[in-house]
């Protein structure tokens, strides 16, 4: 199964002009798969990775280079929680070059997915 996410990095400038950047970019993810790179500061790793889809919730896991944003129930010590459908997850880190923040939601399964599921359940 395939899951579909939507991943927003915002990069901020640490000093003059402090210009933003904004990317949207779209993944279709297997199960323990890892997606997103974040490289600085001599980083090179992923920042997320699907653990497991339960129904409408992708259970993921983020890298311990970022920090949530706000505090968020059911964020396991191990940076794993479970994502409903539709709702935004934002993490942040701070120690590199430029500050960035990413923005990630669960948009369910690919269309290819859905299909076979619903072909599958049909007589």
């Amino acid at each position: 199964m395939k899951a579909l996410f939507e991943v927003k990095t915002v990069e901020n400038e640490w000093k003059p002009p402090f210009t933003k950047n904004i990317y949207t970019e779209h993944y279709s993810v297997a199960e323990s798969d890892e997606f997103d790179r974040i490289t600085s500061n001599g980083n090179d790793e992923a920042v997320f990775a699907l653990l497991g889809l339960e129904g409408d919730k992708a259970k993921i896991r983020f890298s311990r280079l970022f920090t949530p944003k706000e505090s968020v129930e059911g964020l396991g010590k191990d940076k794993t929680l479970l994502l409903p459908r539709g709702q935004e997850f934002v993490v942040t880190y701070l120690w590199g070059e430029k500050g960035v923040t990413k923005k990630i939601t669960f948009q369910g399964m690919s269309a290819e997915e859905e299909r076979e599921e619903i072909q599958q359940a049909q007589p």
